[in-house]
């Protein structure tokens, strides 16, 4: 296992491509991203902090690319040496589990709010995961990059956005978006 750092916007494994490398992420986030036969672009989750991602034993193809969303800081290990010391040390294979099913979690969570919310449902949900359970997103999100992991526009996102301004349930600063009425705007999530 070796620390190894990525550029903000890096790829760190082609859609596609092979990838031998299993990452603990430190600090920093990754973004996984499935680019469709028309060219569309979409989020399919993102990773932070004391997650995994990546090649488990031999080498794996994806249909995503994993992008580092901000500069990354991780531990890598290829997978065939990660599958080794899983066989030999059941409670490294338990954790990293235990993390892969939290991980499942929020995809699926992802997925059922495609399914079942409108776009501006998705937006407001994300904006919410965004907070972190807090009243306050600092810095606040950017507009286009929220949108995109709510699987909408930035047209719509920007809409939603003003029209919580404008019914008084966040209110926008130069560096933070504060919620001013949670309740609301978890009622919007339809």
């Amino acid at each position: 296992m070796r620390p190894a750092q990525f550029k903000s916007r890096s790829i760190l494994s082609h859609q596609g491509e092979d990838c031998t490398s299993f990452w603990l992420i430190l600090d920093g986030t990754v973004q996984l991203r499935a680019i469709s036969f028309e060219g569309q672009n979409t989020v399919i989750s993102s990773f932070g902090p004391g997650e995994i991602i990546g090649a488990f034993s031999d080498s794996q193809s994806f249909n995503y690319d994993i992008c580092a969303l901000s500069s990354l800081s991780t531990l890598e290990i290829s997978g065939v040496q990660l599958a080794k010391i899983v066989r030999e040390h059941s409670d490294i294979g338990a954790g990293l589990s235990r993390i892969y099913a939290g991980q499942l979690d929020v995809v699926l969570d992802r997925f059922s709010s495609r399914v079942a919310l409108s776009a501006m449902g998705r937006f407001y949900k994300e904006l919410l995961r965004c907070a972190e359970g807090l009243d306050t997103v600092s810095p606040p999100p950017v507009v286009t990059a929220l949108a995109l992991v709510a699987q909408t526009t930035r047209e719509t996102g920007s809409r939603a956005l003003s029209n919580l301004e404008r019914r008084g349930i966040i209110e926008r600063h130069p560096d933070h978006l504060k919620i001013v009425s949670r309740g609301m705007l978890e009622d919007l999530i339809v």
